[in-house]
């Protein structure tokens, strides 16, 4: 019960703060949520369009190498240098999103801290050390989720992640279905 005392506390914080909060709760930014979050910045389905693409460039190769009557050296040269900058990118995405996700606000600080209030018109993201940020939800551009958690996207490298295991299932979901119906 004492539990439940705190989090009704909290939340009346949160209101007198904020507004009256719809949903309220906290987590820690470790390595797993940021992991988890980074996955969802950008799509694997890149990484498979880039793959596929790197295939269709070796077959110009193939095909440019094997035309014995007017030898195409310019496509040839292309061919190469996108078959490789494809490969690179196919097999680097991971590591490309982490960095793009570490210049973002996701990036850890020296507080992992993090709390989330969510009100009918913004998210605001509280860090333990007391710095907060307010994202209104009518710049929301869209949300990602997957069985780990859902990201909020509002554009210009500025995300809200929200772990599946800070909230429960059935309000976890009521949070990703009203971001959903609010995003852009």
């Amino acid at each position: 019960m004492a539990h439940k005392s705190t989090a009704q506390k909290t939340a009346r914080r949160d209101d007198d703060r904020h507004g009256e909060a719809l949903y309220s709760f906290s987590y820690d930014m470790d390595d797993v949520n940021y992991l988890n979050a980074a996955r969802l910045v950008g799509p694997s389905r890149i990484q498979q369009i880039v793959t596929v693409s790197s295939a269709v460039f070796l077959l110009v190769i193939i095909a440019s190498v094997y035309n014995r009557e007017q030898p195409l050296y310019p496509a040839t040269i292309a061919g190469f240098m996108l078959f490789f900058a494809c490969g690179a990118v196919g097999r680097n995405w991971p590591s490309l999103r982490e960095r793009y996700v570490a210049r973002s606000n996701l990036a850890q600080g020296s507080a992992p801290g993090r709390r989330i209030s969510v009100t009918a018109e913004a998210m605001i993201v509280e860090g333990h050390d007391g710095t907060a940020c307010t994202y209104p939800l009518a710049e929301l551009k869209g949300i990602a989720e997957d069985s780990d958690g859902a990201l909020a996207k509002f554009g210009q490298r500025r995300y809200v992640y929200i772990p599946c295991k800070a909230l429960s299932e059935t309000r976890f979901r009521n949070l990703v279905k009203m971001l959903r119906e609010r995003s852009g």
